[in-house]
């Protein structure tokens, strides 16, 4: 009985740190986003938000290495296979200085040559140049980084790695306030953010050699321990693009095809913010359970699989109600304190994404045992298919809904990649019941929506935004808590005695 007791050890406190990250780094670009909107401008600071989001799309560029490194080096690190662990690892760091390279090209060349592709006027578009010449020059420690990130991840030491990431997202802080201070430029504020970001690349290296995951930081090529990893990355790489297409391609999107001006980008970054972070969790979900479910997959424990698979999904569910219905109840007075009246427009937008999350991240789990299983053809098929439909309907409505469009794409392409995994993943491929599966989603999120639907009617009015969206969600969250427990819901026993364990 002492593995499952260190899953849920490593499970909690992962979670936990991961939560405190997120967190911290939200109520970070909570604080920044509106300072930095001011400083630079709305035109300015939309070359920035398209800039980074052009760099993100590079991540493609990693062809689905990230995901298969960590299959396989947790999978050694268990069997104790650390020669192998060494020689893939240096070669991985061969990979990815490839690939920084490609990725510096590929800026470097939209830098000097690619003014017609951005909708953006001469003046703007030397800014952005500049902007896109700072990445060059962090590229390679930028890619450098996943290498150490995937050891810690398959070593289970998340709770490290989010640690890291808490002390970056507060030194974020320092330079925004910093550039405020001494009037840095935008190019100024750039190079010291990036700088910060990619500096975590230090604690993650000596994490790596003091748990000795990593033998020298020389590359080297050892393609045939590598090709193991290389195989499955290949076998995920298409649907890692339609993924990518999907969600870095919105802004840009928008960017070529709006008539409003690069602006528009300012407020699809005011109303990304609060979704991103929830997300985030998801993200962090993903890299907690894959550890695991690589094991239980190689492993065919259909007891922790179908585990995985419904009582995840049905704590998941609550996991993400929890963050979702506080955020869509107060979307209105969130913006209006967030970045004033000018943008409280967008309030049913940012409401419509966070909903459309529900529907995303309750399924983690499954999308987990599914990476595990390698078995990607059909994800491939259906993430083409739901990419190509959300950036058309992203493209075609554009001019009509503005950022809407975006959300509406998002929309669609979630509704797509969800039917997939009801009506031929759970069943075909884990042998799941989907009945089962969808149970374990809808029971505790239509309760939260109901819930919602009550607090809402109250229509509380107080002079305080603060206040306002403090009781409404604390009225909110109790009540869900409160019926989760006499709905039975949850098992509260079962809870009270992991939290003993």
């Amino acid at each position: 009985m002492a593995k499952p007791k260190s899953t849920v050890k490593y499970i909690a406190i992962s979670f936990a740190w991961g939560a405190i990250s997120k967190l911290l780094d939200a109520g970070v670009k909570f604080l920044t986003i509106p300072l930095l909107l001011s400083y630079f401008g709305k035109e300015n600071y939309g070359l920035l938000t398209l800039a980074i989001a052009t760099n993100a799309y590079m991540a493609l560029l990693d062809m689905g290495i990230n995901i298969g490194a960590v299959k396989f080096f947790s999978q050694w690190i268990a069997s104790g296979k650390y020669d192998l662990l060494h020689r893939t690892a240096q070669t991985n760091i061969t990979f990815y200085l490839g690939i920084s390279l490609i990725n510096s090209a590929v800026l470097f060349s939209l830098g000097t040559w690619g003014a017609s592709v951005f909708q953006v006027t001469q003046d703007e578009f030397q800014i952005f140049r500049y902007l896109l010449y700072v990445l060059v020059a962090f590229s390679v420690i930028n890619w450098m980084t996943f290498v150490f990130n995937q050891l810690l991840i398959a070593d289970e030491k998340i709770a490290q790695t989010q640690q890291i990431a808490s002390v970056k997202s507060v030194l974020g802080l320092v330079v925004v306030g910093a550039t405020i201070m001494f009037k840095w430029s935008l190019i100024q504020y750039f190079v010291v953010y990036l700088a910060v970001n990619t500096s975590i690349i230090l604690p993650y290296f000596y994490l790596c050699k003091r748990r000795k995951l990593i033998g020298s930081i020389l590359p080297a090529l050892y393609l045939k321990d590598f090709a193991v990893v290389f195989k499955y990355g290949l076998a995920i790489l298409a649907m890692s693009v339609f993924q990518y297409t999907a969600a870095q391609s919105r802004p840009i999107i928008l960017g070529m095809f709006s008539d409003e001006g690069v602006g528009i980008l300012s407020e699809y970054r005011v109303v990304e913010v609060f979704p991103i972070f929830i997300i985030s969790i998801g993200g962090m979900l993903t890299s907690i359970f894959l550890p695991k479910t690589s094991k239980a997959i190689q492993e065919n424990n259909r007891l922790s699989i179908e585990k995985m698979a419904y009582e995840g999904t049905r704590y998941t569910s609550i996991l993400v109600s929890l963050l979702c219905f506080p955020v869509v109840l107060s979307a209105h007075e969130l913006l209006l304190l967030y970045v004033g009246p000018e943008y409280s427009h967008l309030a049913k937008w940012l409401s419509l994404w966070v909903l459309t999350l529900t529907l995303y991240l309750h399924n983690t789990p499954v999308a987990s045992l599914i990476l595990a299983t390698g078995k990607t053809r059909m994800l491939v098929l259906s993430s083409a298919i739901a990419c190509v439909v959300s950036v058309i309907i992203n493209a075609l409505l554009t001019n009509k809904y503005g950022v809407g469009s975006a959300v509406l794409g998002y929309l669609a392409y979630i509704i797509i990649q969800v039917l997939f995994y009801y009506l031929y993943f759970n069943n075909k491929i884990l042998g799941l019941k989907s009945m089962k599966v969808f149970e374990s989603f809808v029971i505790p999120t239509s309760l939260g929506f109901i819930l919602y639907l009550g607090v809402k009617n109250i229509n509380l009015q107080l002079d305080s935004l603060i206040l306002q969206i403090m009781i409404n969600s604390v009225v909110w969250t109790a009540a869900y808590i409160v019926s989760l427990v006499l709905l039975k819901v949850v098992d509260i026993q079962k809870i009270r005695l992991v939290l003993l364990k």
